[in-house]
């Protein structure tokens, strides 16, 4: 359901007549190891990770997990850490969303039920990362607050918020992060019709600062 006055759903627009009200949760992204063995490195953490709780399609330029958020927020961390090797700069973008009015009921996954699979396989490896998000909560006139209580999330999480040009910059372990990427979709997925939360998690850096 849209918010009284929304615009999105105009008839003129591309996405007309689209839209869900399935519980489904995506994350596109993509990985860049920075190192010559890039393929090996990636293809071993697909095929260490358990992504039989998602949807997921990966085309040239990224890869997409839809389901439910538990599960969808799992595989891509269970991805991350699988593909982490010690002194290789890494970098994973991509955006978490919900409730985009250009969405469809298909190409999802909403049967499975349980435990997550990857966290218990890669929960006990730990590591720092560094990563800058920026959150879109859609459809809402006071979406500034919405924002605001997300960064003092990263507050109480003691992620060490720090506001940067376009976006917020965060740092801790790599559970810690994800934990929290996962948590702000929760919020949202609770309070706003439509959501994007964009991010960047980076390791092993040889920026110096």
């Amino acid at each position: 359901m849209q918010p009284e006055g929304c615009c999105c759903q105009r008839e003129d627009l591309p996405w007309a007549g689209r839209g869900t009200k399935l519980d489904i949760s995506g994350c596109r992204f993509s990985l860049y190891p920075m190192d010559s063995d890039f393929v090996s490195i990636i293809l071993n953490a697909l095929e260490k990770t358990d992504t039989s709780g998602v949807w997921s399609q990966s085309d040239a330029l990224s890869t997409v997990y839809r389901g439910k958020l538990a599960y969808v927020a799992d595989a891509v961390r269970g991805l991350f850490v699988n593909a982490f090797r010690p002194g290789v700069h890494m970098a994973l973008e991509g955006q978490f969303s919900k409730g985009c009015p250009g969405d469809c009921d298909g190409d999802s996954l909403l049967t499975r039920e349980g435990p997550v699979p990857n966290l218990p396989l890669v929960g006990e490896k730990h590591f720092p990362v560094q990563a800058k998000i920026a959150l879109y909560p859609m459809g809402i006139p006071d979406y500034i607050d919405k924002i605001a209580g997300v960064w003092r999330m990263a507050e109480k999480a003691r992620l060490n918020p720090v506001s940067i040009h376009y976006a917020t910059r965060i740092s801790g372990d790599v559970h810690e992060v994800f934990d929290y990427l996962e948590a702000v979709c929760r919020k949202m997925e609770a309070e706003v019709p439509h959501y994007i939360l964009c991010f960047t998690l980076s390791v092993n850096s040889p920026t110096q600062e």
